[in-house]
């Protein structure tokens, strides 16, 4: 089993994704069904880089063989994707969510983070991100994302001595945010997010294969095309409606306007409050009166 749609899942997501060189057939193929995601941290130093990060992930470190995990996440929030196969990111677990599962059933995320190291919005955020997509895509539950501290906590059972503390996180937390995420709470998406998923072009050859006739049971035999134009009609009226009703509005104030001189409304442009005020009395407005009954028409709050 290789793991080759990870860029594409994690792309949809909004994410920027790089690949490493030969990550399509590093790891064996030789696993899976996968049951479950390790989240870990390198635990290198605060002025690691990217490069050096992913040197171990590809080649091993005294510890672990290579490659370590299928994917890297950086300080920055970007990803890195490994290895489509079989990694070495933990052992098998003798607690926590996935207890009694190893390498052979649990895909391994790492994010560049030393010990103590705060942890900014934008990587955690990038995190949660990652993950929610890639439970949704491996349809598998959010509680069999576990911290690596939860697989080998301290203390050991008898023959291991491998007890991690990673993530520094708390994992708790860490499923509720991803359920939120999956959940829709804080799922909207940025213009730079929704640009992203445009731009794939795999998203446009499902579009164009969409089965136009295809008769949702929900919609009393009205087909899929005939449900897309009618929102496209809907939303089209929505726009002309709300255009119309600005128009409206725009002919009210300017009626209201027009008893007043040119030459006022011309010099009233940019000028202080104070002076816009003795203008108006001047030309025997109450310029309180004025401003609270063309907030009225323009349907608008005033600003304090």
């Amino acid at each position: 089993m290789r793991l080759t749609w990870l860029p594409e899942v994690l792309r949809r997501a909004g994410l920027t994704v790089h690949v490493a060189s030969g990550w399509s057939e590093r790891g064996s193929s030789s696993w899976g069904p996968i049951e479950g995601i390790t989240i870990h941290e390198t635990r290198g130093s605060r002025t690691s880089t990217d490069a050096g990060e992913i040197r171990v992930l590809i080649h091993g470190s005294n510890s672990a063989p290579p490659p370590i995990a299928q994917l890297y996440l950086s300080r920055s929030g970007e990803w890195w994707v490994i290895a489509s196969g079989r990694c070495n990111h933990n052992l098998v677990g003798w607690a926590g969510p996935n207890k009694g599962l190893g390498n052979s059933r649990l895909l391994g995320i790492e994010a560049q983070h030393a010990a103590g190291e705060p942890w900014t919005a934008r990587q955690y955020d990038s995190y949660i991100r990652g993950v929610a997509a890639l439970v949704r895509h491996l349809r598998i539950p959010v509680g069999r994302v576990a911290g690596h501290k939860e697989h080998q906590p301290w203390p050991a059972p008898k023959g291991q001595t491998s007890t991690k503390s990673d993530p520094e996180f708390d994992m708790t937390r860490f499923r509720r945010d991803v359920a939120a995420r999956l959940a829709g709470e804080d799922d909207t998406v940025t213009p730079a997010e929704f640009l992203t998923i445009l731009k794939d072009p795999k998203v446009a050859a499902e579009m164009s294969r969409l089965p136009w006739a295809f008769k949702p049971a929900d919609h009393d035999g009205e087909t899929a095309h005939g449900i897309v134009l009618t929102n496209m009609t809907h939303s089209l009226l929505t726009a002309n409606n709300l255009a119309t009703n600005a128009d409206t509005k725009a002919t009210q104030i300017l009626a209201r306007l027009d008893g007043l001189d040119e030459e006022i409304l011309a010099g009233l442009g940019g000028q202080p409050a104070p002076e816009v005020a003795q203008a108006l009395v001047a030309a025997g407005q109450d310029p309180a009166a004025l401003a609270a009954e063309l907030t009225k028409l323009a349907g608008t709050t005033p600003q304090s």
